[in-house]
């Protein structure tokens, strides 16, 4: 393995656990944020409120993740005043300019950010997300993975890629899900980061589940892991052990495990009792990502 490769692979067992496995606490959110903690009045929250509000967070739920994913507004912030808050905590960057909300902007980078800057921050690892359609022109968002991949292998920088599907009908999820998986697997990205292939309660018979997860195991060359998309604890949790199940590394979850601990509905015992039972299904059920040998 050449240097790059080797601290580039060093890199990536900093942002999973002991086991190898990722366990992710997602929080880059940046315009969505305000919307998710005062969804009646999200103007009314200050960027030092959602900054507080974060820190909150970290402190308190960062300990029982294997990682944190954090935007760089918030980084540059924190390790301004508290940089101790991440002590000991793998750290991965969000740096592609787009949040939940946006879905129609063309994928880049955040201005002025790019992935040597992240490696001068001393992160761990990088993320990217990029919405495609399935059935649309994919070359933009596949020349900026492309992208990204070249500048991470002249960083030794390991690269966590999002492709986020779009779809018009919940019965086109599978395909979409599928069909990223195949557009951006090949492209050098160290993890993919995808929505779970089915939307919706867990069916009756969970054959249809397990085979679309075996699916995406087959078809991606690297290890894979699912994101919450800031929907119910409970469905995720079933999705995750699915995942796991067919050869998923783990997770990176975002707002179903800390959403009601941010708006107050909850303390934070809830992010850090879920965070554990979510970390727990990845290390028992999941494959060590170093234990991947591909499709």
């Amino acid at each position: 393995m050449d240097t790059a490769g080797g601290i580039r692979s060093a890199r990536l067992g900093r942002v999973a656990t002991g086991s190898g496995h990722f366990a992710v606490l997602a929080i880059d959110h940046v315009r969505s944020f305000a919307t998710t903690v005062r969804p009646d009045n999200p103007d009314s929250l200050t960027m030092d409120d959602i900054r507080a509000a974060k820190l909150r967070l970290i402190e308190g739920l960062a300990p029982h993740a294997g990682a944190v994913l954090v935007d760089p507004g918030f980084l540059v912030s924190l390790y301004t005043t508290r940089r101790e808050a991440l002590s000991g905590t793998g750290v991965i960057l969000g740096i592609e300019d787009g949040d939940y909300e946006d879905v129609t902007t063309g994928p880049r980078l955040l201005p002025g950010w790019d992935v040597q800057r992240a490696a001068g921050l001393g992160v761990d690892a990088v993320k990217i997300s990029v919405y495609f359609d399935p059935d649309g022109d994919t070359t933009a968002g596949e020349n900026f993975v492309a992208d990204v991949v070249a500048q991470c292998e002249q960083a030794g920088m390991p690269l966590f890629c999002e492709p986020l599907a779009l779809y018009d009908e919940p019965a086109d999820r599978r395909r979409a899900v599928l069909e990223g998986v195949k557009l951006f697997g090949a492209l050098g990205a160290d993890v993919l980061k995808l929505q779970f292939p089915h939307s919706g309660p867990h069916p009756l018979s969970a054959h249809e589940w397990i085979d679309s997860c075996r699916e995406i195991d087959r078809l991606s060359p690297v290890p894979w892991t699912i994101l919450s998309e800031g929907g119910d604890y409970g469905l995720f949790r079933e999705q995750l052990r699915t995942a796991c199940g067919s050869g998923a590394s783990g997770f990176l979850a975002g707002r179903a495990v800390w959403r009601e601990a941010a708006t107050g509905e909850r303390t934070l015992s809830s992010g850090t009792d879920r965070l554990d039972e979510l970390r727990a299904i990845a290390v028992t059920d999941g494959v060590a990502w170093d234990r991947r040998t591909g499709p």
